[in-house]
């Protein structure tokens, strides 16, 4: 490995891993002038671009548990987040007056399943499936502010007498893709915080891609789809996509790292591509393959959580002979010393 990346003139790096691994990994990227991304960075693209690029108002789950008195949930919630939706209607808001939470469901067209907690929490749903999600938010934000609208939207009166009831609205949400959906959310609660308190909780798809983005944003100054091809970090989004990188042939070397079991890397790269995973056999394709081992699994690790808001650690529960990538990392470190590289 360490002879492909010092040969190498243009590689590229598709990281899957926790703090530790992210972070020896983005440090390597900067050694030897890669590019890097998550594994799963398109679907990462508009999360990361919802606080570069919107901003907005956010709060941690915690202070939501302490002090929301009314929760509307905005799409679906990944399923990853069921549990933490479970544990908030479980409790009251013991910094508000009122005595229990209220809950709401904005929904727009063709949505997901609603899903378990939903369906237990007995939210009531507002919105219609006649309407995109950021139709529906854009209508809800104009009835708010006293506007009149053409939509014919489902519960609207329950909703604008919540709204006006509640001390402290949360809106939760998850699955928004689209940046006309995260602008009017935001827009909307631009305009109650003209007057009162209302803020959001934003559930990242996948913690430890969340945890990725986070380490790559205080080591580099950006979030992923960031280069130091110049020497410096630069971040395009378009630029530094690894896909279209391989497809247009600007990428001579693809490390591929995922710690989830199941994951494999593209079959038909057009590139060498050196991975690491957890699969015992040999990824198809690959030029080189090593097998890791899993934070939290089979070694200690370092994670994003969205149910504290912040990085935690995670003790190994089958600790095993299996490298960290922050181990191997170390010794590719190591070995790019004798091929020339400078440490």
């Amino acid at each position: 490995m360490a002879k492909l990346l010092a040969k190498s003139r243009c590689p590229v790096f598709s990281i899957e891993s926790d703090v530790h691994g992210s972070r020896s990994l983005i440090a390597l990227a900067e050694r030897v002038g890669a590019t890097y991304d998550h594994v799963n960075g398109r679907n990462l693209l508009h999360e990361v671009a919802l606080h570069t690029d919107i901003g907005g108002f956010f709060a941690t789950a915690t202070e939501v548990r302490r002090r929301a008195d009314l929760i509307i949930i905005v799409g679906d919630i990944a399923a990853a987040h069921h549990d933490l939706i479970l544990s908030l209607a479980s409790t009251a808001a013991d910094l508000s007056s009122s005595s229990r939470r209220r809950w709401l469901h904005i929904k727009g067209k063709a949505p997901a399943a609603a899903g378990e907690p939903l369906r237990r929490l007995k939210a009531i749903e507002v919105g219609s499936s006649d309407f995109p999600i950021d139709a529906v938010l854009g209508s809800l934000r104009a009835m708010l502010a006293g506007r009149k609208t053409s939509a014919p939207l489902a519960n609207i009166d329950a909703f604008l007498s919540e709204m006006a009831s509640a001390r402290f609205p949360v809106f939760v949400f998850s699955h928004l893709n689209d940046p006309a959906s995260l602008v009017m959310l935001q827009g909307m609660l631009a305009d109650i915080n003209r007057a009162r308190r209302a803020t959001a909780l934003f559930l990242p798809s996948d913690d430890d891609a969340w945890g990725m983005v986070l380490a790559s944003t205080w080591m580099t100054g950006f979030a992923p789809r960031t280069s130091f091809s110049t020497g410096s970090p630069v971040h395009d989004p378009w630029l530094f996509d690894i896909e279209r990188m391989i497809a247009d042939k600007e990428a001579d070397l693809h490390m591929w790292v995922s710690e989830r079991d199941e994951a494999r890397p593209p079959k038909r790269s057009r590139v060498p591509t050196v991975a690491l995973v957890r699969s015992e056999r040999p990824a198809a394709g690959a030029l080189v393959t090593v097998r890791i081992g899993k934070a939290g699994l089979d070694h200690d690790g370092v994670v994003y959580s969205s149910r504290i808001g912040t990085l935690r650690s995670v003790a190994a529960t089958a600790p095993s002979a299996l490298p960290s990538i922050y181990a191997i990392v170390g010794q590719l470190e190591h070995a790019l010393q004798g091929e020339g590289l400078p440490s």
